[in-house]
């Protein structure tokens, strides 16, 4: 059940109770904390003013970093709210290519990635880079998910479909790796990493515990959240021959499969603090 906020409440920004939010909601009622579940579509905030008199203390983003999330991030802190992630965290995490610039500029191996401004310049993006590849929005759209196409005909299609009916002018066209060992997700709470997970591409998408994992992840994580900062995300890394690959870092939405490991409580630990850290700045 959804809940108008006030400022005795941690909000959780979510359209609807799912696993994780009911887990997250056990973790702060175990911490002697009122929480509630806050549909971010009855949100409105008056430019005039802050309202905050009308906001919650604490609230916690639980859906995937967009441009729009951003934006509501930043009206939160504006009128006094502490927010996890914060609107900078979230407003890289919606930016895939300020997100892969930060990542590169840090050293963190990538895949091969070229913008290309309109049809013509994509197709020989994809050529330059040989197939497959992924296409991508600069921007995190859920109305334009990734796209991996395999050969030419695919490719000619898909670009012309975009551009078309998406309106699409930039596309950011990538390197597809190849999976010969596992890929990883690296669960990201605070200023470490507290789990890792893994799944084969034979065994579909669901990722189970990474049982002694190697040492080049965790320095790969590490160095992800030294360039990113802390909060409360997952680190996409595809393992090679020559070690880890980030392929993408966004919101820790979905961590059902890691309930067992504790993970609500340690971002509800987070959360609290950081909550506790900018009421002592203020």
């Amino acid at each position: 059940m959804t809940t108008t906020p006030d400022q005795h409440t941690i909000a959780l920004l979510a359209e609807r109770p799912r696993v994780e939010e009911r887990l997250l909601l056990e973790a702060f009622v175990a911490r002697g904390q009122t929480a509630a579940l806050v549909s971010p579509s009855t949100l409105r905030f008056p430019l005039a003013d802050s309202g905050a008199h009308h906001l919650p203390a604490l609230a916690l983003e639980r859906a995937a970093a967009t441009a729009e999330r951003a934006t509501l991030a930043t009206l939160l802190a504006a009128g006094g709210t502490t927010v996890v992630n914060r609107a900078a965290t979230t407003r890289l995490l919606a930016d895939r290519l300020a997100l892969l610039r930060h990542l590169l500029v840090a050293g963190i191996a990538v895949p091969e990635t070229l913008v290309a401004f309109g049809p013509d310049a994509t197709l020989n993006a994809i050529s330059e880079l040989g197939y497959p590849v992924i296409l991508q929005t600069p921007l995190v759209d859920p109305g334009h998910p990734d796209a991996v196409v395999s050969d030419r005909d695919a490719a000619e299609a898909l670009v012309e479909h975009r551009a078309t009916l998406g309106d699409e002018r930039v596309t950011l066209v990538q390197r597809y790796l190849p999976t010969p060992g596992y890929k990883a997700r690296l669960a990201v709470a605070g200023s470490e990493v507290v789990a890792i997970e893994r799944h084969q591409h034979a065994e579909g998408a669901s990722y189970t515990p990474y049982p002694a994992a190697p040492m080049a992840l965790r320095d790969i994580g590490a160095a992800v959240i030294a360039r990113l900062g802390s909060g409360v995300y997952q680190i996409e890394a595809i393992e090679t021959s020559d070690g880890p690959v980030v392929i993408g870092v966004g919101n820790l939405v979905d961590f059902r499969t890691l309930a067992a490991s504790g993970i609500a409580g340690q971002i509800a630990d987070f959360a609290l603090a950081e909550l506790q850290r900018e009421r002592e700045r203020r």
